[in-house]
């Protein structure tokens, strides 16, 4: 409070003779209305936005039991482009049918598991064949694909499976999958590749497949091509739009050095308390799905966004740590559903803190930035263009080197942009810039600037500075900016 009475006294009156001096070369916000708001209504839009995100991000999910009886194991051909080859089909290009012929003899074969369940002790006795399945340090080591049916389960639980690089080693699920206290990760050996390219092992389930991975670890798995990266989960071309969502629960694991750690397509996930770090491309990249991320920790990403959010996608992001991301710790792009981030804590990002591009929120589907603590980042801590509307409530911003709260829309959209309750300070540039929103709404804010030497409104909202910086800082109150 001491900063703010001081801000009061001392800064608001150089701020309001920079806000004039600025203005003088600019013209009015056309037709545009400056209204003063009681506190209790802005306090009931505030809680009325909590409560609507909430709401629409909020899902139950369990764990699935995994299928009764023992499994049967057998070795299929596994062909391109035939009558139930579709879970397999998209990799045929992509290395891994090159990586097989550099290992099997005969036409590429998989692993299959039909009718119940197995766990890979079980798996090792039925197949009988080293050069499939051979034990190897502190559990086995898998050399041949394997395909889990639709109605079948694999139960890694207290050991470690290495998926052979060498031989084309993938785990593909259309039915259940479960880690529990154990170790994936792929094995490379001094053998050399088979493809002229960069190939990992990698892990996929189809919808309608059931994935868990508790207290474990995954380690080097994946690469940069389509539904290899890592840990997947997608819809096949050759599934019913209205098959199932895949089930994805991760808890208490540790990801590592994987080219896009979990990467969620027509899904619904949870993913809590868990590491990744050294991610090639993404954390967690999301489309068309429901995701709840909470009390995670994201560590380095090399290339891209620790999280990416896109399509018809609703999400609960909150209490995360995200550090080191090379593009925004948090990506919202083209995306369509409500998105809650809340108490985050984001920093040391080489492009934005928080980037949103191309979105629409409603009030079914409101989009809220919510308690966040976002600092060092080398662009600005809240980029948004094209947003139809945003609000940001009691967030912590400081230490970015340009804007705290960016929002350029090229073609003016209703809004409303809400800004409330927010700490923002040592920016590189203004506090907060605002232009092509209709609706505005501030109320609550602390501002710490530079008095002179820097605008703390700009865009849109500059030739009014002074007036809104005396209603809301000088006078303690909330205004409604609106424009036609």
């Amino acid at each position: 409070m001491a900063a703010l009475a001081r801000f009061s006294v001392t800064c608001l009156a150089a701020l309001c003779l920079a806000g004039t001096a600025h203005a003088a070369s600019q013209t009015l916000p056309v037709n545009a209305s400056v209204t003063a708001l009681p506190q209790d209504q802005r306090q009931l839009k505030v809680d009325q936005l909590r409560q609507q995100v909430r709401q629409a991000v909020a899902f139950q999910q369990g764990e699935r039991p995994r299928p009764a009886g023992r499994a049967s194991v057998s070795l299929q051909p596994m062909f391109s482009a035939q009558a139930g080859s579709w879970p397999f089909e998209p990799f045929v290009n992509n290395g891994l049918f090159r990586a097989i012929a550099g290992y099997q003899a005969h036409h590429p074969q998989v692993v299959q598991l039909r009718g119940g369940s197995i766990t890979l002790a079980q798996l090792h006795d039925a197949l009988d064949d080293p050069r499939i399945l051979k034990r190897y340090k502190d559990g086995y080591l898998l050399s041949y694909p394997l395909l889990i049916g639709a109605d079948a389960g694999l139960l890694i639980e207290g050991t470690s499976l290495y998926l052979s690089s060498y031989s084309g080693t993938a785990l593909i699920n259309q039915g259940w999958l479960g880690l529990n206290q154990s170790n994936l990760e792929s094995m490379a050996g001094d053998q050399p590749s088979a493809t002229e390219r960069a190939w990992r092992p990698f892990v996929v389930a189809w919808a309608g497949s059931h994935t868990q991975v508790l207290g474990s670890t995954l380690k080097r798995l994946g690469y940069n091509a389509n539904l290899s990266r890592g840990l997947t989960t997608a819809l096949s071309a050759q599934q019913a739009a209205g098959t199932r969502l895949a089930t994805v629960i991760i808890r208490d694991s540790h990801f590592s050095e994987m080219s896009s750690a979990v990467e969620l397509q027509h899904s619904q996930a949870t993913i809590s308390t868990s590491q990744f770090e050294q991610s090639q491309q993404y954390a967690i990249d999301v489309r068309d799905s429901q995701l709840k991320l909470q009390g995670n920790q994201l560590r380095g990403i090399d290339n891209n966004s620790g999280v990416r959010l896109r399509g018809q996608t609703r999400a609960w992001v909150e209490g995360n740590l995200i550090l080191g991301a090379a593009k925004a710790a948090i990506e919202v792009s083209e995306q369509q559903g409500a998105v809650l981030l809340a108490s985050n804590r984001i920093g040391d990002s080489r492009g934005n803190g928080i980037q949103l591009r191309n979105l629409a929120p409603s009030v079914a589907a409101p989009l809220v930035i919510d308690d966040n603590l976002l600092a060092s980042s080398q662009g600005s801590a809240v980029d948004a263009s094209e947003v139809g509307a945003v609000a940001l409530l009691d967030n912590r911003i400081g230490n970015t080197s340009e804007y705290a709260v960016s929002v350029r829309n090229s073609t003016p959209l209703p809004g409303p942009l809400v800004l409330s309750g927010n700490r923002l300070g040592q920016v590189g540039k203004a506090l907060v810039r605002v232009e092509g929103v209709r609706d505005v709404v501030l109320g609550a804010n602390r501002y710490e600037g530079k008095p002179l030497l820097q605008n703390l409104l700009i865009g849109d909202l500059l030739p009014l500075q002074g007036q809104l910086l005396e209603a809301t800082v000088g006078q303690g109150g909330t205004v409604r900016v609106q424009q036609q």
